[in-house]
């Protein structure tokens, strides 16, 4: 299969993604080859036998204005030469694919990894719209009726101009909608919105409004979802972005800081914080890693750690308590992996094996060892953007619904951080249309550190929870409960939208009371028609 090995054919080494301790196993595969892989793992592993010959996708392509030979869809779909944005739409189109479903996930990799906005050549579409057609685009987004694509498309309109006008108050109205609709938008219907945003938020015109959005929605004292939201900041370099992080850092909500960590990481590791952020950075990080409860629940500060200067790095570690943590994360700054990978290299490999002899196919199948090398990434890697993009890449594949179920299986594994980091992809793949086997799982586990991870994927199921299970759930919700717990308790009511929370909203407890009245005027998850989950089942 091209584009499926650790290596492409030609021009040896491929590029490095930047911004990572080391490669987590030899060799680091760019870019590029990520990219192939996934173009042609979707018209290989469609349902279409006619677009996985390549005769058959040629003429599909010339079709829609794409005249290529053969050569040229081998180098685009082998890593050798790099696919512009609107041949990927082109094969969205071609494929039977929802609009933004590949283009989405192949943006965020660029611009994550290389720095690399789409710039106007990176258009998906030929036309502009007429102005009564932007018009109608913009009321629709304002009234929050948008798809993920309609974000898109207006976003991509809106920044093919070196200036935009929009009164102040339709700016504040646009922006404030798609920074609403982040927090509780799920899987592709997320992604979309995300880039829409990212898009937005480079563009001179619209850049002071999304931060103002994105400021507003999280200090506002009840906001119950933060991370979503906050990513955003990982675009920007500049200073107020990083003031905001620290502000997050310093907060007495959990929440807040834990976020706040997460794009830390991200920023030390691109170099956009100072120098003088790093006592505060170091004081985080100690009270974090001081802390004996499960790694999972400390990722963000841990991926701060490795990102961390030397010289910080020696000054926190000198204040540890225990010599675990100190080993965790100087093997985590040595080879980039939260577990050794002597230590789950069988289980990586079964995994990837049963995911991919599951997944129909055209042709006869053959190891795929980039499946594999995501699979490791997203479950291991100690860098979160590695972890989440590998994911995306996973979840925008034909083999998204067989690694759901395998991701599932291992929920259940004895060892906790393997059990957590699978309910952690689960939410960035999807659930593969096994949401019934979802909810068995979740009510089923017992174990506190992992349950909070569960409950999060009880809440961005597309198939609504039975009134039972919401009501065990609700019940759940007691002020004697950690807070990790009732956020995940209130997050899956929330994001369900269940009727159990009208009755919280009158709880006994102040806390719970506003959370509740939160998630009733935030409304539930969003989960776009036209991006369902493939049908496919292994």
């Amino acid at each position: 299969m091209p584009g499926t090995g650790d290596t492409p054919r030609r021009r040896g080494r491929p590029q490095r993604l930047p911004n990572d301790p080391t490669p987590i196993n030899a060799l680091t595969v760019g870019c590029d080859q990520r990219i192939a892989w996934l173009l042609s793992t979707n018209r290989l592993l469609g349902p279409d036998p006619e677009m996985a010959r390549r005769s058959g996708f040629l003429a599909a392509l010339k079709d829609r204005g794409i005249a290529v030979d053969s050569t040229r869809v081998s180098r685009w779909e082998s890593g050798l030469q790099a696919v512009p944005a609107r041949v990927a739409a082109t094969y969205e189109d071609v494929l039977g694919l929802p609009s933004g479903a590949l283009v989405s996930v192949l943006a965020g990799l660029r611009r994550t990894f290389t720095g690399a906005a789409a710039g106007r050549d990176g258009r998906l579409h030929d036309g502009q719209l007429t102005d009564s057609q932007l018009e109608d685009a913009l009321d629709i987004a304002q009234r929050g009726d948008a798809t993920g694509a309609q974000w898109l498309r207006l976003a991509e309109e809106l920044t093919g101009h070196d200036r935009i006008f929009l009164r102040k108050d339709d700016w504040s109205r646009l922006c404030g909608q798609l920074v609403a609709e982040l927090a509780t938008a799920v899987h592709a219907s997320y992604v979309r919105r995300y880039e829409a945003a990212a898009t937005l938020l480079r563009h001179p015109s619209a850049q002071r409004s999304v931060m103002r959005a994105v400021g507003s929605f999280v200090v506002h004292p009840d906001t119950q979802v933060v991370a979503p939201v906050v990513s955003l900041l990982t675009e920007l370099p500049d200073h107020t972005a990083g003031e905001l992080v620290m502000r997050m850092l310093a907060s007495e909500h959990n929440n807040l800081r834990r976020a706040g960590a997460s794009v830390a990481a991200y920023k030390v590791a691109r170099g956009h914080l100072s120098p003088e952020a790093l006592p505060q950075l170091e004081k985080a990080v100690l009270g974090a890693l001081r802390r004996s409860e499960l790694l999972d629940g400390r990722l963000d500060f841990f991926d701060l750690a490795v990102h961390l200067p030397e010289q910080s790095w020696e000054r926190v570690s000198g204040g540890l308590r225990t010599r675990r943590a100190f080993g965790l994360v100087t093997q985590a700054r040595g080879n980039g992996e939260l577990v050794p990978h002597s230590q789950t290299v069988a289980i990586v490999a079964e995994l990837a094996a049963t995911a991919q002899s599951q997944t129909p196919a055209q042709h006869s199948k053959e190891p795929d060892p980039m499946l594999r090398r995501l699979l490791r990434e997203a479950l291991l890697h100690v860098h979160k953007p590695r972890r989440h993009h590998a994911a995306l890449l996973i979840g925008a594949s034909p083999y998204a619904p067989a690694v759901a179920d395998q991701c599932l299986r291992l929920t259940g594994h004895p060892n906790d951080l393997l059990a957590a980091r699978a309910w952690t992809v689960l939410m960035r793949i999807g659930h593969g249309n096994r949401e019934e086997k979802v909810m068995r799982r979740v009510m089923n586990e017992e174990r506190p550190t992992i349950r909070t991870r569960a409950l999060i994927n009880a809440g961005m199921a597309r198939t609504p929870i039975e009134p039972e299970e919401a009501r065990a759930i609700a019940a759940m919700v007691d002020t004697r409960a950690r807070p990790a717990d009732r956020h995940a308790l209130l997050y899956a009511l929330g994001m369900q939208g269940s009727p159990e929370l009208k009755q919280l909203a009158d709880h006994e407890s102040d806390e719970v009371r506003r959370a509740a009245a939160w998630w009733i005027e935030q409304g539930p998850a969003l989960h776009d028609p036209d991006a369902a989950p493939r049908s496919t089942s292994p």
